[in-house]
């Protein structure tokens, strides 16, 4: 497949595309209900950037990404913001193309870059009159699950358990079984002790509720475990009957997670070991892992991304879609990638324990994403954009460029 920011199939722009005469952007924290903990996070709230972009026929659209998820994108809020600061001001002759000024930016700041290219997309759908999943269609005839001018059917997701006890992961298992989860993805990589001890209470618990095996189980080491530590959970993890396991090693390490993948009677997967589609043929070609666990965070715009899940889909390698705990309007912008891409298996809810978000307008329902029915990403964002930074500004020094006038707005 051939991609970037002309390809077909609506994951490039469209040719009579307005042009954008206004782009800011700010950072926003998002308190949590409880601590976000695993293996490389432990933080109270989500630092989120916002993009706010406006067309010259007037429609606008926005994009959020995390900025305290360096641990998988390497990059903080102080680096998308910078990233942003140091773009041309719009009316430079380079925002006549801000697909390729995507582009660009995703070479140095991927987060950064899936902001502008989201929300540019967000906005020229809404132009365009269409929700942004049926923007993204590659040429050929439309399934009845995603043919154009139709709502797109309910999207399932999973309920997340992140570190804690066995006698909390239960509770929060039991919960999402009687929801209707029909997946739950817990994170281990941790005491391998206490690990096996959640897993089996949320086996246990989900069984119990649901019926024996109704409910999959996944489990996320984020790169926790050396090579003899994870041979040894998978044992215990198939006992328990988890779909899959996903980067067991530090994703430094192909090797690594190769011996793990060599013994494995539980599917590996990579996650931070994989960004783009090189990345993706580098873990094939090292047998490192059965599927792919990608995110538009660490591809930086969705040409790539789609460029990431083709090369995995040619090396016969199962496909997640991800992303970071984020707000509702991350959640849109993943679930409408998940609908337009045709992945299956995403995480869409990671705004499932947000205490207090900006966005509105995106449901779940049954463990599962309903997309509004609506334009562009669908969604209601209450963040005034006249509080925000426009790009191009805040350049003191010809050597670096600085977010001292960026704003952070409580919700």
């Amino acid at each position: 497949m051939t991609s970037g920011p002309g390809m077909t199939g609506g994951r490039g722009p469209c040719a009579a595309e307005a042009a954008v005469v206004e782009v800011r952007y700010g950072v926003l924290g998002l308190p949590l209900r409880l601590r976000l903990r695993h293996h490389s996070a432990d933080a109270a709230e989500l630092t989120e950037v916002f993009l706010y972009v406006r067309l010259a026929d007037g429609q606008v659209g926005w994009a959020e990404t995390r900025g305290n998820g360096e641990y998988a994108t390497h990059h903080t809020a102080r680096d998308i913001a910078k990233a942003l600061a140091c773009l041309p001001p719009v009316g430079h002759s380079v925002w006549a193309d801000p697909a390729a000024l995507a582009a660009g930016l995703a070479t140095h700041c991927p987060p950064a870059a899936a902001l502008l290219d989201v929300a540019r997309r967000d906005a020229s759908a809404r132009s365009r009159g269409l929700p942004l999943w049926e923007t993204l269609h590659a040429p050929g005839p439309a399934s009845p699950r995603t043919a154009p001018g139709r709502r797109h059917a309910p999207l399932p997701t999973h309920a997340p358990i992140g570190f804690g006890t066995p006698e909390a992961a239960a509770a929060l298992a039991v919960t999402a079984a009687e929801s209707g989860f029909g997946r739950v993805k817990i994170r281990v990589g941790g005491d391998p002790g206490l690990d096996r001890a959640r897993v089996a209470a949320v086996r246990r618990s989900v069984d119990r509720v649901s019926g024996s095996g109704t409910v999959a189980l996944a489990a996320d080491a984020n790169g926790g475990w050396d090579v003899v530590t994870a041979r040894a959970a998978t044992e215990w993890l198939a006992e328990h009957g988890v779909a899959w396991l996903e980067q067991p090693t530090p994703p430094g390490d192909l090797a690594a997670m190769a011996a793990v993948r060599a013994t494995s009677p539980v599917p590996v997967w990579a996650d931070e070991s994989v960004r783009d589609a090189a990345s993706v043929h580098a873990v094939a070609d090292a047998a490192a892992a059965d599927g792919v666990h990608l995110k538009l965070e660490k591809a930086g715009t969705v040409a790539a991304l789609a460029e990431a899940i083709d090369a995995a889909r040619s090396r016969e390698l199962d496909v997640g879609l991800g992303q970071m705990d984020c707000g509702r309007l991350g959640c849109a912008t993943t679930a409408h990638l998940a609908a337009g891409l045709g992945v299956e298996v995403a995480e869409l809810w990671g705004c499932a324990n947000v205490a207090h978000d900006v966005t509105g307008g995106l449901e779940l329902h049954r463990g599962a994403v309903h997309l509004p029915d609506a334009t562009g990403l669908g969604v209601r964002v209450r963040v005034d954009p006249a509080e925000l930074t426009p790009v191009g500004t805040a350049l003191p020094t010809p050597h670096e460029c600085h977010t001292d006038r960026s704003r952070t707005f409580a919700p």
